[in-house]
């Protein structure tokens, strides 16, 4: 990894982590009603799932912060942002990661 893609790398995995720990929980704070998830590890897991569209365990070894590679780096960086100014709808998001898990959905009614 060149000097430039490392730091490419880390700056991409520092706005995953300050949205994905810090902006996300905190808008879904002040939305609950709006929001199916509020715990920074849930946003973590939505947007690594779909990052790389299966649990994303299967692709990324644990810590999945330490061994992303940079365009899984960038691709969490840009959901997280997306997810945080409505670009994407979060309730596909999870619900797709759900399914890559075998998890029941959650329903409201």
């Amino acid at each position: 990894m060149t000097k430039v893609s490392k730091i490419d790398t880390e700056t991409a995995i520092a706005t995953y982590l300050h949205y994905s720990k810090i902006v996300l929980p905190k808008l879904a704070a002040q939305h609950p009603s709006r929001w199916p998830i509020q715990h920074d590890h849930c946003f973590q897991r939505i947007i690594l799932d779909n990052v790389c569209g299966r649990a994303w365990y299967e692709a990324i070894p644990t810590p999945a912060y330490k061994n992303m590679t940079l365009e899984q780096a960038r691709s969490a960086a840009k959901l997280s942002v997306e997810i945080a100014t409505q670009q994407v709808c979060i309730h596909t998001l999870n619900n797709a990661s759900l399914k890559w898990r075998d998890k029941q959905q959650a329903f409201s009614f």
